[in-house]
C-alpha cells in the first residue's frame, strides 16, 4: 500500500499582501513569511522611549538626520518586498532622507535598534539581523532590558562585527560610527 505525502506549500507574502491585512494585529515580513509580532511589555516600551529620546536629541542638536520608532514599516528589499520590518528605533542620516516616504521607509536605515523581548530574541539575533546586514544597515544595536546590556554591531566582511558592549554600570559612553559624538551611556537607556 503506497502512501502519498502532500507537500506543504508556504505562501510567500509581499508588501502588497501585507498591506491588505487589517485584523488589528502587528506583523512583519521575514523572507516572505508573515510573522505575528506580539505587543511589547512595559519595560520594553520604557527602554524604547529612552533610546528614542537620546537619539532624537542627538539628531536635533547635530542636524545629522531623523529618528523614528515603531510601528513604522521598513521595506528592505525593493523590488521583491519580502522583508518588511518594524524596528523599535531607527536613525536615517540627513543625506539619505529620500528613503522616508509617507507610508514607509523604502530602504535600509543607517542605524537600527532592536530591544530584545522573549518572543523576538531569536528573530532579532537571527533572520532579521542577517537581512539588516544584507540590506546595508550601517550599525545595529541589540538592547537587552533583562541583562541591562547594549551591544553595538557594524558590518564585517561576512557578518556583523561586535564594535562594543555596554553594561548599565559602565561609565564610558556608547561609541557609534553612525552617530559620532554621541554622549549616551547604557544607564541612560535603562533608567525608568
Amino acid at each position: 500500500m503506497a502512501t502519498s505525502t502532500a507537500l506543504e506549500v508556504k505562501k510567500v507574502y509581499t508588501y502588497d499582501d501585507y498591506l491588505k491585512i487589517d485584523d488589528g494585529q502587528r506583523y512583519e515580513l521575514i523572507e516572505g513569511e508573515l510573522v505575528l509580532t506580539p505587543s511589547p511589555g512595559t519595560l520594553h516600551q520604557f527602554v524604547v522611549g529612552n533610546i528614542f529620546k537620546i537619539l532624537d536629541e542627538y539628531a536635533r542638536r547635530s542636524g545629522a538626520g531623523k529618528v523614528l520608532f515603531a510601528p513604522v514599516d521598513v521595506v528592505l528589499d525593493e523590488p521583491a518586498k519580502h522583508n518588511v520590518f518594524q524596528p523599535d528605533v531607527i536613525f536615517i542620516s540627513r543625506e539619505r532622507q529620500g528613503i522616508i516616504e509617507e507610508g514607509r521607509i523604502n530602504g535600509a536605515p543607517d542605524l537600527v535598534v532592536e530591544v530584545l523581548s522573549p518572543g523576538t530574541i531569536r528573530r532579532d539575533r537571527g533572520k532579521k539581523s542577517r537581512q539588516y546586514l544584507k540590506s546595508g544597515v550601517r550599525e545595529y544595536w541589540l538592547v537587552d532590558p533583562q541583562e541591562r546590556l547594549v551591544e553595538v554591531f557594524i558590518p564585517g566582511e561576512k557578518d556583523w562585527q561586535r564594535a562594543g558592549v555596554y553594561e548599565e554600570g559602565d561609565e564610558e559612553p556608547i561609541s557609534s560610527t553612525v552617530l559620532p559624538g554621541l554622549e549616551a551611556k547604557a544607564k541612560d537607556i535603562f533608567t525608568i
